[in-house]
């Protein structure tokens, strides 16, 4: 075996190493269906000679970066070569660590179209509402602004406006009931996506028009901030979610109106298993949000009372729930030589294993 060890001779085992990870990952996605007879006959190529590679690395002492990282390589395309079903046994742990952040990455824009149909609406409310809230009763429901002129007449805290349901069913009762509301609300915006996206794009906007003519009554008499009080601990997160749920609706859309050259039907499927993950996000933080709004947005006293302190925490579990959707595959150790491991193998070509040519 020739020595490795040059920055010259580090290149060609790298560049196995990063075509084998981009096999793997295609593999992963589509399945090993996906892949040509070509590229079923390098995959193979590639595998036999990464092992070779990890064998020297092992038994000259090689970086334990290498080492670890060629081993991963090695686990991954052995996983898709001889692992069968077993391969794709439901991993909840990558399921949400990896696969849901890297979904949400590759699909933010859907996301965020879904988040401006709702906002830009919102605001038109907002403003309506705040010039006169007889167009929040047209908006939302007749009484609406009865009921929260009624609330600001009573001059307490915000967490006051859940408190009175607390007391009447329980905190528990509560939080169920608005998780069960919350989740037809998510799905029917996922769900609507079918309709070539015009359903969900109808529901973002009714919605949208709904939460501003809410707080429009509140501006309308100088309280605005009260109502962001009322619904930050919990709301950020719920309209995050349902946002995420109208990005996966239009995801389902597009795919009706532009399948590109595949199939309707499979544009449908691919689409679908990303919505899917996109949606299994969503449900994760309704679930989280609907016990804040069970449990502590009701909180009329003590370190929640005031808006300031209402706004921070929601604003909180909200960056939690962002860092989880952006960055949580970093959390977990993957072999992605494209990314990081790529860069260090770049940077550290003394460190190649010594012996495959």
């Amino acid at each position: 075996m020739r020595d490795t060890t040059s920055a010259s001779g580090s290149d060609a085992p790298r560049r196995r190493w990063e075509r084998l990870a981009e096999l793997i990952d295609l593999a992963d996605r589509r399945g090993l269906s996906a892949l040509s007879v070509d590229e079923l006959d390098e995959f193979a190529h590639l595998y036999r000679r990464t092992v070779a590679d990890l064998g020297a690395a092992r038994s000259r002492g090689s970086d334990p970066r290498i080492v670890s990282y060629l081993n991963a390589l090695v686990g991954r395309a052995a996983g898709l070569a001889y692992g069968g079903r077993a391969r794709n046994r439901l991993r909840p742990r990558r399921f949400f660590l990896v696969t849901i952040p890297r979904t949400f990455r590759r699909t933010w824009t859907a996301c965020a179209v879904a988040c401006a149909v709702f906002a830009i609406p919102a605001f038109v409310a907002w403003l309506a509402a705040a010039a006169n809230p007889a167009w929040a009763d047209a908006l939302f429901a007749p009484g609406l602004a009865d009921t929260v002129e009624g609330f600001l007449a009573r001059d307490v805290p915000p967490g006051q406006y859940f408190a009175d349901s607390q007391s009447l069913i329980g905190a528990d009762n509560l939080s169920g009931a608005i998780l069960v509301n919350n989740l037809k609300v998510a799905l029917m915006a996922f769900a609507l996506g079918i309709t070539a996206g015009l359903g969900t794009v109808y529901f973002m906007l009714r919605n949208g028009l709904m939460l501003g003519g809410f707080i429009g009554v509140f501006a309308h008499h100088g309280r605005a901030i009260d109502a962001l009080g009322i619904v930050a601990p919990h709301g950020f997160l719920e309209l995050s979610a349902i946002f995420i749920c109208g990005g996966a609706g239009l995801l389902l859309g597009w795919a009706v109106i532009d399948p590109g050259d595949r199939t309707r039907a499979e544009a449908l499927s691919q689409a679908g298993r990303e919505a899917l993950s996109l949606v299994a996000a969503a449900l994760v933080m309704l679930g989280m949000a609907a016990v804040v709004e069970g449990f502590v947005s009701p909180q009329a006293t003590g370190l929640l009372a005031g808006n300031a302190e209402r706004i921070i925490f929601g604003a909180v579990i909200w960056l939690v729930a962002a860092a989880w959707l952006i960055a949580g595959d970093r959390l977990v150790a993957r072999p992605a030589p494209i990314g990081e491991e790529s860069a260090t193998l770049r940077a550290s070509p003394s460190v190649s294993p010594k012996g495959s040519g």
